[in-house]
């Protein structure tokens, strides 16, 4: 829906741009099979959207302390996976009511993994112990792999974190080892 508009009215927003660089990176990584399989996460639809939720969770948690610009970036961020979510729909061959139906609970179960995951990482004393809850509760049933993805996901905040705003608008930040 943003590149129609944007192809109508101009070009798009500097943060649609950035967005779209970030989320493509995001989306790559989200879908690498060392994520996938004995019994770490299934390789399903599911499965996928939760890979994603994990890695955009916890860079719009590190954006949420760049002020108004790292927001105004979030928010773009979602912006695109929203328009990414409508365009696969309709490759599905979906109307216009089917893809509103189904965008609205992949919302609603991405700012449900958002909240569990931001709460997560500010429980910095806590963090190993509540990220392993969420990702228990949402990925894996088998808490001794959850830590792989505990450790995964701590380093991957802190390799945002060290990150500056423009690094990470231009998505020139680094993915650890799984």
């Amino acid at each position: 829906m943003l590149k129609l508009l944007s192809r109508i009215i101009g070009s798009p927003r500097a943060e649609i741009k950035d967005a779209n660089k970030i989320y493509q990176k995001i989306m790559e990584k989200s879908r690498d099979t060392v994520f996938y399989g004995d019994d770490l996460c299934a390789d399903t639809t599911d499965g996928r959207m939760e890979i994603l939720c994990l890695h955009l969770a916890t860079l719009m948690f590190v954006l949420r302390g760049h002020d108004q610009t790292g927001s105004q970036l979030s928010q773009a961020i979602y912006d695109v996976m929203i328009d990414d979510f409508d365009v696969a729909l309709r490759e599905e061959g979906l109307s216009d009511t089917g893809v509103a139906r189904r965008i609205k609970p992949m919302a609603k179960m991405f700012f449900a993994r958002s909240r569990s995951y931001a709460d997560a990482l500010a429980a910095e004393q806590k963090m190993d112990v509540e990220l392993s809850k969420v990702i228990d509760k949402y990925m894996t049933k088998n808490s001794e792999k959850s830590g792989v993805f505990v450790k995964y996901i701590k380093e991957f905040h802190h390799n945002l974190s060290g990150s500056n705003l423009g690094q990470i608008a231009k998505a020139e930040f680094i993915f650890p080892k799984f």
